[in-house]
């Protein structure tokens, strides 16, 4: 298996573009996002993959310094909450 590494993309007019660094981990690569709506992919024998849920994770809290899964958690106790009134 070829060396897995990131790389920050967006897209423009419908195409992906990238930074043109091999980036070690997510967190660095999530600090070259430069424009609005920017994206990390890992990427390995040039071509991409998506994140692993670790990553995810690191990419959630390098970008908005929360993991995604603590974004929602009052979201599923209401849900829970509401769908048990309804039975």
């Amino acid at each position: 298996m070829g060396k897995r590494h990131f790389i920050a993309v967006f897209t423009d007019s419908d195409f992906l573009c990238g930074c043109n660094h091999k980036h070690a981990n997510v967190t660095t690569a999530t600090a070259c996002i430069s424009e609005p709506g920017g994206y990390v992919v890992a990427v390995r024998r040039r071509k991409y993959l998506p994140l692993t849920d670790a990553e995810e994770t690191e990419f959630q809290k390098a970008m908005y310094g929360r993991a995604k899964h603590q974004e929602n958690q009052a979201l599923d106790v209401s849900l829970v909450v509401t769908s048990k009134l309804k039975a």
